[in-house]
Formats: structure tokens, sequence, C-alpha cells
């Protein structure tokens, strides 16, 4: 490849031909291309346009609205001096599929849940949770909770939001949108669960390896265990807690005694866990797998290749539903084989994914997006 490069820069003697990186086939509205071109000490700007001769300048990664049909992507790169690359040449085929929205909800979404006949998002950057009503796709409260808010659940008639930067958990009523309660659980309460089995809020914290036992019923501390390992998550499934790490493995606890049942190795840096088909799941944000736990045995006993950079994680029934962080994605996957089967651009930093209302519904943590996907 590089080979083929300097071929291309001796022989042209200005910027190679761009390469083009983006979907050729895509529902999406308003795909992401990016744009590659080299030249030896030169910084390569672009011009590009669809469906006309004429080229506009680019970013290297450009996004634009088309309507469903054939279009055409024409690309060229520039360098400093004016040399102008010969032009690559796309085509681009939008069908039509399943409705798309962004909806801006200010600060850094990190965390969805579903409470109360709404859609509920945790906010980093703003110290904030929003709450959003599905029927209009309007923010009708926004709730001032300090900190970081990063992990979200719900269950009890409340909202338990993991604060990251105040090392507590807020409790919002969702009746009156107030928080009633903070409870202080260690350093940076991240991943967070509600376990209808018992009535409990389970907290696993990244800085100090925590996990606490929350009675929701009074929102006091119960027990409190040290687990080694960076946590993001929480799952429940199979009469144990399960929560991964990003050392590379998954542990299960027993509920009861919050005692260590077994550490499960898992593909590199599992930040979410998910409970579905009689199995345990984890996305591999570092690694290029999900990996497939067996209850009964407590061991791995599948690996689906998927592209790295996977974060959060949800399941229809018959698909996984899956955030590309790095290549800021939504990703639609076939559970046996791990196969692609659907794409969808997002804004930057797709991180949550919650399936809800009749949609799919994804945090873009680098961006101050929610994006609603509601299939055809």
């Amino acid at each position: 490849m590089m080979l083929a490069i300097l071929i291309g820069i001796l022989a042209h003697g200005g910027p190679t031909k761009p390469v083009v990186l983006g979907p050729r086939r895509t529902t999406s509205p308003a795909p992401v291309y990016r744009f590659v071109s080299h030249e030896r000490g030169a910084k390569i700007s672009f011009r590009c346009a669809f469906d006309r001769p004429r080229l506009h300048r680019c970013a290297a990664r450009y996004r634009q609205r088309l309507a469903v049909g054939r279009h055409v992507l024409r690309v060229r790169g520039v360098d400093q001096r004016g040399r102008k690359s010969a032009i690559t040449r796309v085509v681009v085929q939008v069908v039509k599929g399943a409705r798309l929205r962004e909806i801006d909800v200010g600060g850094r979404p990190f965390s969805l849940v579903e409470a109360a006949g709404s859609l509920w998002i945790a906010n980093f950057l703003s110290g904030t949770v929003e709450r959003l009503d599905p029927a209009t796709n309007r923010v009708v409260a926004r709730i001032q909770v300090g900190g970081e808010p990063y992990g979200l659940t719900a269950g009890g008639g409340s909202v338990w939001v993991g604060n990251n930067g105040s090392d507590s958990v807020a409790r919002i009523d969702v009746a009156t949108n107030q928080v009633v309660a903070r409870v202080p659980v260690g350093d940076r309460p991240i991943g967070i669960g509600y376990d209808d089995a018992d009535g409990s809020v389970w907290v696993a914290n990244f800085g100090d390896s925590a996990v606490t036992r929350i009675d929701a019923a009074t929102s006091t501390v119960r027990a409190r265990a040290i687990v080694p390992g960076e946590h993001e998550d929480v799952a429940f499934g199979f009469g144990s807690v399960w929560i991964p790490s990003e050392e590379r493995w998954i542990t299960r606890l027993d509920p009861a005694t919050l005692a260590v049942t077994a550490t499960v190795p898992v593909a590199a840096d599992p930040d979410f866990a998910l409970v579905a088909e009689g199995s345990v799941w984890t996305t591999a944000y570092q690694g290029s797998a999900i990996s497939r736990i067996d209850p009964a045995t407590s061991t791995v006993t599948a690996t689906l290749p998927v592209r790295r950079g996977l974060q959060g994680i949800a399941f229809d029934g018959a698909s996984f539903w899956a955030a590309n962080y790095d290549q800021s994605t939504l990703v639609r996957l076939d559970p046996a084989t791990g196969r692609t089967l659907n794409t969808w651009s997002t804004d930057g930093g797709p991180r949550d994914v919650l399936l809800a209302f009749g949609s799919v519904w994804v945090a873009n943590s680098r961006a101050s997006t929610v994006l609603r996907l509601t299939p055809p």
C-alpha cells in the first residue's frame, strides 16, 4: 500500500488520488464520508461535490443530506501549492429505510434509560439529566444533578444517576422531576443498574473498584465489596450480578453475599454487558469480538468477530444493535455470526444504545445529540 502511494506521489508530483471511506449503499439521509490523500511533507485539503462537476471546499470528514436515489460523489485533493490530484468518483445509493432523527439535548449525553413514559438522558458536560417526551422528541424537563452524570438506571418510581464527578448516586423522583436523595458510594460510580428481583440499585465504580448495593426503598447502602478492575456497567441474570472490567474480564457476583463466584476472561476492554438469549454478552472497545458467556459454566462459548470500537449494545429478539464509538456509527448485527446487517452514521462518539418506544436510541457522547432510529 505504501509503495503504491509513493509511486503515485512521484508520478503525479502532487496529492494522490483520494480514497473515499463511507457507505456506497445506505438508508441514512445524511451519510458521513472521510477523505484520505497523501503527499510527502504537504498538507492536503479537499474539494468535493455530490451530483455536479463543479467542486467546492470540503472537510476531510464530510456529511451531506441526500434524497432517496442514486448520487455521484466526486472528490479531489489539493496541496498547499495548488496542485490537484485526480478525481475520485463514487456512486452512492440512498434507499428507503428507517427514519432517522438527531435530537439536540445539550451537554454530552452518555447514558439513556426508559421510565414513566419518557426517555431520560445523562448529560456529562452540563451536569443535568434531561427528560424527553418520545411523542414530540422534545425535552420537557431538565434536572440539575451537578458533577458529571454518567450512568443511568430506573426502578422504584425513580431514575438513579451515577455521578462521576461527585462520587455519589442521585435519585430523581419521576413524579416530580426532583432529586430526592444523594447516596455516597465512592470514587467515580459509572456502572449502575436496578435489579427487579430484590428492588436494589447496584453501583460499580470505575475509580476504586467498589461495588455497592443500595436499598431502593430507603436510599441507603446495604452492602459493599471490592471487585478488582475498572467498571462501567452492571447486568443481572441467572441469579447473579455481572460486572465487566476494562482489564479484560467480567466478574460474576452472588447478590446475597457479594462473593465473586467466577472471573471470566473476555475480549479486550469490555465496557458493556447484556443478558439475552440464555447468555451473557459483552462488547469490547479495544477488541474485535463480542463474547458470549454460558451462565451454566461461566465460560466463553463463542466470540463474534466485529469491528473494533463497540460500546453500548441492545437486543430486539432478532438482532443486536451496537454503537461503534470510534467510527461514529450504529450497527445492526447478526447474533449468530456478528455479521453487520446495516450501518447508520451518527454524530460523534455514540456510546449507549436503548430500545424503547418502537425506536433505537443512541447517546452521542462527543456531540449534544441523541439519535432516534425508527425501523420501517
